[in-house]
């Protein structure tokens, strides 16, 4: 069969929610396999919506704020820190102290920043890859893999850090993989289509997603497809990337740009477990977050909501949630903030809000200040230790206690503006600004 057949065979099965065990859509497999103990599994839809008017709610006598032990980052070698996309709870000293560094370059960096080792790795859209010493400030490696005809487009670049090695992947559909230590390159392959998805590694096995939702196995080693699977692909354009992301099982769980989860095992056989559909009818296109796991749970969020799901495909809840954010998960518990700028708390395990409050009224009781119109939308959400971190737009960072009773600690407004990821290590936050330095925050 070639690729065309399996293109209208993967988007024929899609429609239809149904899989014949006779059908191969793995190029160079004769068929795919699929779970017989419960059918279930590969016909689930996306469930109904529960439409919620978010009020102000009080946490009650009740109700406990179970979290996870934070965890000191020694290194961030791939977006979104882990194999399950969770960050968690992090270390981080917020003491109001920062650390401006050196000027990395003079174009756009990319949002896709890395800590391996003490040092630094990203990109630019001009294509440079580099890797900067935070311990001694300054440049150990750059190196740029484009030619000159591609000099003026610009480039937008996913890396992922793995021993000496840097694996990158861009929007002209190269991937690349660069000894950083010996400062060059090991091996170069172009697959023609644009790749717009995180990176995931099992064992020696790079996963990868085109923007048709192709996902392409990669060996590490020298380069060579393994494998590809072709799903559905979106028929409008989105600004949501595909992600990738890995459940406790070493299963694959892939969220395309059209909104269909996917659960793929590549350990014990090649088989598709299930496929869950998060797109409605009445949209266009879908806006998402990146898949997060916690221990045998999936959190998928959307503008419009945040879902439950197990291991096994099957529902848990579903709050129609409207946010940007991708929401923290820590112990018993989800954080979000809604478009409106309310701090939300939800039982991990019922789906019940828990606490519900207008920040700029929490800010407003224990400062006696009106900062409505001064504070933007909150652009970043992180839990540390006992507290969260909200982050505004314009670079406001509230912290708010979690311990006994929930109120704003603290508020401060900072010089800069984040352009970047991110990423915490060594109890410090890192990031790049608006002019392209590097900021260590502790």
């Amino acid at each position: 069969m070639n690729k065309i057949n399996y293109l209208i065979i993967s988007l024929f099965l899609i429609n239809n929610c149904s899989f014949d065990n006779k059908t191969g859509i793995w190029t160079g497999s004769d068929q795919i396999t699929k779970k017989e103990n419960n059918s279930k599994q590969n016909t689930e839809f996306i469930f109904k919506k529960e439409n919620i008017t978010i009020e102000e709610i009080d946490l009650s006598n009740e109700q406990i704020i179970k979290i996870d032990k934070p965890k000191n980052y020694n290194e961030w070698s791939q977006r979104y820190q882990n194999k399950s996309n969770n960050i968690n709870n992090v270390t981080f000293l917020n003491e109001g102290n920062y650390q401006k560094l050196s000027k990395i370059s003079n174009t756009r960096v990319n949002k896709n920043i890395l800590v391996y080792k003490n040092n630094l790795f990203f990109s630019d859209s001009r294509g440079n890859i580099v890797a900067f010493s935070l311990r001694e400030n300054k440049l150990l490696f750059k190196y740029n893999f484009y030619k000159k005809k591609l000099k003026k487009i610009k480039k937008e670049i996913k890396l992922l850090v793995k021993e000496n090695t840097i694996i990158a992947v861009d929007n002209f559909g190269y991937i690349y993989s660069i000894d950083y230590k010996q400062k060059k390159i090991v091996w170069a392959k172009n697959f023609l289509i644009p790749f717009r998805s995180n990176l995931k590694i099992i064992n020696e096995t790079l996963f990868v997603s085109d923007e048709k939702n192709k996902v392409i196995l990669i060996n590490i080693k020298n380069g060579n497809k393994i494998d590809e699977l072709y799903t559905q692909p979106s028929q409008a354009v989105s600004d949501f990337e595909s992600n990738l992301a890995i459940d406790n099982n070493n299963n694959l769980l892939f969220m395309s740009t059209s909104g269909i989860l996917y659960s793929l095992n590549f350990i014990n056989n090649k088989s598709i477990n299930w496929i869950i559909n998060f797109k409605q009818e009445s949209e266009m296109i879908y806006k998402g977050n990146p898949i997060i796991v916690s221990n045998d749970k999936i959190i998928i969020s959307s503008k419009d909501n945040i879902s439950l799901i197990n291991v096994n495909g099957a529902k848990i809840w579903d709050l129609n949630i409207k946010s940007n954010l991708s929401p923290i998960v820590s112990g018993n518990t989800i954080f979000t903030v809604n478009k409106d700028n309310y701090l939300i708390l939800i039982n991990k395990n019922t789906g019940q809000i828990i606490f519900s409050k207008d920040i700029y009224s929490l800010i407003t009781k224990e400062f006696q200040k009106n900062l409505k119109r001064k504070i933007k939308k909150i652009s970043h959400i992180y839990l540390t230790g006992n507290k969260l971190l909200l982050i505004s737009e314009n670079s406001y960072f509230i912290e708010v206690n979690l311990k006994n009773i929930i109120n704003v600690n603290s508020i401060k407004k900072n010089p800069f503006k984040i352009s970047s990821d991110v990423i915490f290590y060594d109890k410090k936050m890192v990031f790049i600004n608006k002019s392209n330095r590097i900021y260590k925050v502790n």
